[in-house]
C-alpha cells in the first residue's frame, strides 16, 4: 500500500477516482485531485466532497477545478509529487461515436500533457495510465492477452490506444516510469449512470422497463471497483511493472442476459426487458487474460459477480432511500 506519499489524481471526482481518493487519504498520503467536474452526469462534485469531509480535519489534499488540457492547470500545483494516476478521460464508447473530436481531444490532449508534466517532475516515482480493454475490438481469441491484435472500433478506444502509444513514448524517450493498465467493466458503487450495472438496477429499483442492446448474449468481463482499485495500487508500488501494458480484469465473463438474470434475482422484482438494436462501437465478448497482472503485480481479482452485485445493489438502494 503507498503511504505517507504525495500523490496526483486526476479525474478524482470520477467513479474510480473518488474510490482511489478514499483509499489514499485512509493511508495517510497526501493527495493533488484534478477534476473539472463536466456535466457528463451529475453528482460528482458532491460525491467527491462527501469522502473528502471526512478528512477535514488533517487536510491531506488539495483540490484544483480545472481542465487537464490547459497547460496552465498544472502551474497551481506547488507540490512535489511522488506518485501520479491518470484516470481523467472523457469516458463512454457511445458518446464517442457521436462526439469524436471533443473525446479525442480530451482524452489525448490530457494524457500528453500529464506525461510532459510528469517527465519534469524529480521526484516522480510512478505514472498509472488508466486504460481500456475496448482498445482491442473484437477478440480474434480469449482470453485476450496484452500481445492480442489492437482493433478498435469507436473513437473512445482509439483515443486510449493512442494514450498508450504516448505512455510508451515517454518510458523509452524520456525514462518516465510509466504502466498503462487496461481495465475489464468496472461496476460498484458509485459507477457512472451510463452503466449497465447500475442503470439496470436503477430501473428495478423505479419498476422500469430494461433495455438491452442486441440479444443479450455478449459477453462481459466485469470487474468489481475494488479490485480495480488494487490492480491501480499494486502497478504503482511495482517498478517491475515499468513500460508495461497489463490487463486488470475480473477473467471470468457472463452473458448479458445471464448477469440481468442475476439482478432479478437479487432485487426480487417483476422481470420488464425489451430488447432493442445493437449500438455502434460494441464488442461482442470481453474476457481477459491477466496472467501477466498475476505474474508482474501478484494481483488477484477478490470479489466474484455475485459478490459484487449484491454489494452494489445494497448501494444503490442504500443511496434510492437517502435520497
Amino acid at each position: 500500500m503507498i503511504n505517507n506519499k504525495s500523490v496526483m489524481i486526476t479525474g478524482a471526482a470520477g467513479f474510480i477516482g473518488s474510490h482511489l481518493t478514499e483509499t489514499l487519504l485512509k493511508h495517510n498520503n497526501f493527495l493533488v485531485l484534478i477534476d473539472n467536474f463536466n456535466d457528463y452526469y451529475p453528482g460528482k462534485e458532491e460525491q467527491l466532497q462527501k469522502i473528502l469531509n471526512k478528512y477535514e480535519e488533517n487536510r491531506k489534499y488539495k483540490l484544483i477545478k480545472a481542465n487537464i488540457v490547459e497547460k496552465s492547470t498544472f502551474n497551481t500545483i506547488n507540490n512535489e509529487i511522488d506518485y501520479i494516476f491518470h484516470l481523467a478521460a472523457q469516458a463512454g464508447v457511445r458518446y464517442s461515436i457521436d462526439n469524436a473530436s471533443e473525446v479525442t481531444y480530451n482524452n489525448i490532449v490530457g494524457a500528453v500533457n500529464v506525461f510532459e508534466y510528469a517527465s519534469k517532475m524529480p521526484s516522480i516515482k510512478k505514472v498509472i495510465y488508466a486504460s481500456s480493454s475496448s482498445v482491442y475490438g473484437n477478440p480474434l481469441y480469449t482470453p485476450v492477452d496484452e500481445d492480442h491484435p489492437k482493433n478498435p472500433i469507436s473513437p473512445y478506444a482509439v483515443s486510449k490506444l493512442c494514450g498508450e502509444n504516448y505512455a510508451n513514448l515517454y518510458f523509452k524517450e524520456n525514462d518516465l516510469p510509466v504502466t498503462s493498465l487496461r481495465f475489464y467493466t468496472v461496476y460498484g458503487p458509485r459507477g457512472r449512470p451510463d452503466m449497465a450495472v447500475k442503470k439496470f438496477f436503477s430501473h428495478m429499483l423505479q419498476n422500469k422497463e430494461i433495455l438491452i442492446y442486441g440479444d443479450g448474449t455478449q459477453k462481459r468481463d466485469f470487474t468489481y471497483i475494488t479490485d480495480i482499485i488494487d490492480g491501480l495500487i499494486l502497478a504503482g508500488e511495482n517498478d517491475k511493472s515499468n513500460g508495461e501494458i497489463i490487463n486488470i480484469g475480473g477473467s471470468n465473463p457472463i452473458s448479458v442476459n445471464e448477469l440481468v438474470s442475476k439482478m432479478y434475482g437479487i432485487a426480487k422484482v417483476e422481470k420488464k426487458i425489451s430488447f432493442i438494436e445493437k449500438q455502434k462501437g460494441d464488442v461482442n465478448i470481453t474476457h481477459s487474460d491477466i496472467s501477466k497482472a498475476r505474474r508482474i503485480l501478484n494481483f488477484k481479482p477478490k470479489v466474484n459477480i455475485d459478490v459484487g452485485l449484491e454489494k452494489q445493489y445494497e448501494w444503490q438502494l442504500s443511496f434510492l432511500k437517502s435520497t
